[in-house]
């Protein structure tokens, strides 16, 4: 039940596209080679766009929105993380959408951009943003999982100076692939857009977006005398380092990946996680408290490493042999 609602939450993004499609289908043949796009205070039009580009790139972003939609209604994230998001998606797109029906029926109704008059249509201007609340209400909020018992795999004492492993996740590197075509097809509507900062604002945010989805996508886990480290591989973001001298625990762990928030970059109060996949992973407790996990191949050679060079700096912090 709640996977249809997430679809469903989802699919609310398919409103912004269907009606500007749907308003320039039924006013085309009354449509001028121009659409009033800007008014003064005193709702009289004092600017226009050309008609068929204004249409096109609105249309275009509003699509790249549902497409990103449907990208997180399938990916494997926390739930409050996506409704947030979808929410945030929805006031944008709805704006665009009431934008285009402004501007198309005004335009239509005075039988000129120039003419056009803003009147009773600044409701739907400023009302569009309440999109938001449709997938708010409908995404469920709450992981509805049971917490699994950690499960601790045994850690071989180990004089061992360093340790590299990695992990990979194939459907990071997809999702991250679909946000950067995203990116690029707005990126090529720029010469037509009546407000390119529109489509330049968009695209930049899902271009750093696509760069950290990419960076989880492949990670590599260092342990040495500097701590743990772990960046990304096809994008070499550094994505987490605690150094050595505030790790208190290490402990091997069957990571559960909804009891640290879900996949990816994840977080919970008090526990932070990189989690690709359900399997083996090293879990820090620091000197404050906090834990932090990272699933990786190899984690329990990886953990018995670290947790070896914890102790020796221990002895040499109280001048033990």
């Amino acid at each position: 039940m709640n996977r249809v609602r997430v679809w469903l939450a989802a699919l609310v993004l398919a409103l912004p596209p269907i009606v500007i499609a749907g308003t320039w289908a039924a006013l085309a043949p009354r449509l001028p080679d121009t659409v009033a796009t800007h008014w003064s205070d005193a709702g009289v039009a004092d600017d226009v766009s050309a008609t068929v580009p204004t249409a096109v790139a609105l249309l275009s972003i509003t699509t790249t929105m549902l497409v990103v939609a449907i990208v997180l209604a399938a990916a494997r994230i926390a739930d409050a993380t996506r409704a947030m998001l979808l929410s945030l998606l929805a006031a944008v797109s709805g704006m665009l959408a009431a934008a285009w029906v402004v501007s198309a029926v005004t335009t239509v109704e005075a039988g000129s951009a120039q003419e056009a008059v803003l009147g009773p249509w600044l409701a739907l201007l400023l009302g569009a943003v309440l999109l938001l609340v449709v997938p708010w209400a409908i995404h469920p909020r709450t992981d509805e999982v049971p917490r699994h018992a950690e499960r601790a795999m045994p850690l071989a004492p180990s004089r061992a100076a360093s340790w590299t492993g990695e992990a990979s996740s194939t459907a990071f590197l997809a999702v991250g692939v679909a946000v950067g075509a995203c990116s690029l097809l707005l990126a090529a509507l720029l010469p037509v857009a009546p407000e390119p900062w529109i489509p330049i604002t968009v695209a930049a945010v899902l271009v750093v977006a696509a760069l950290v989805v990419v960076a989880l996508a492949r990670i590599r886990v260092r342990v040495d005398a500097d701590g743990l480290r772990v960046r990304g591989v096809l994008v070499p973001l550094p994505l987490r380092t605690i150094p050595l001298e505030r790790i208190r625990v290490v402990e091997a762990l069957v990571v559960e990946p909804l009891d640290w928030g879900g996949w990816g970059y994840r977080g919970v109060p008090g526990r932070l996680a990189i989690v690709l996949q359900r399997g083996p992973g090293i879990v820090v407790t620091t000197r404050e408290g906090s834990r932090f996990a990272v699933t990786v191949d190899g984690a329990q050679e990886g953990a018995s490493t670290l947790a070896g060079l914890v102790a020796r700096a221990r002895r040499d912090e109280r001048g033990e042999r």
